[in-house]
């Protein structure tokens, strides 16, 4: 009697399971981010004229203050949520971009690692990888002879901070 009983019962679950849409939970949490991002321009917006000028980028924060010429796409002095939406979408280009080479990264330092302890030695490294060889002291931050994953990052990290410092300076 219980057998059928539970059986129909796990058969209704998971057709209410299937029955659910992914899209739209999806669609429902780019809603609420959309939500959000507009409730912080218009708090942004101090004047209400659809625009941030200079001096209200800088009452949001520093981030925004320092980074309104690249985001003032026109020059004219002030953002509109289109350049804002445009900056968005070039950080998640490059977001993208950075999650597929911190991706190739880890698959470089998986093939390093001949020994499967999840540290890469000097002899392990040899000429595998020439800049990572040339700068094995600088990244190997702990001095134990050996290079993990975290130590790989902080560098990249660093080495990234430095390109863009000599960029902008």
């Amino acid at each position: 009697m219980f057998k059928p009983l539970i059986c129909t019962a796990l058969v209704l679950a998971s057709g209410i399971a299937f029955a659910q849409d992914p899209g739209a939970e999806r669609g429902a949490r780019h809603a609420d981010r959309q939500a959000q991002v507009q409730a912080r321009f218009t708090a942004a917006d101090k004047d209400g004229n659809g625009r941030i000028d200079r001096l209200e980028a800088q009452a949001v924060g520093e981030r925004m203050a320092n980074n309104f010429d690249r985001m003032d796409a026109n020059k004219d002095g002030s953002i509109d949520q289109a350049e804002l939406a445009a900056m968005r979408q070039k950080m998640r280009r490059g977001g993208d971009r950075m999650k597929s080479a911190m991706s190739c990264q880890r698959g470089l330092f998986i093939g390093m690692d001949d020994n499967g302890d999840g540290a890469v030695t000097a002899a392990e490294l040899g000429s595998k990888h020439e800049r990572w060889s040339e700068d094995f002291e600088i990244i190997d931050a702990n001095r134990d002879a050996k290079l993990t994953s975290e130590e790989i990052k902080a560098y990249g990290r660093a080495t990234m901070k430095a390109h863009r410092a000599a960029r902008e300076g």
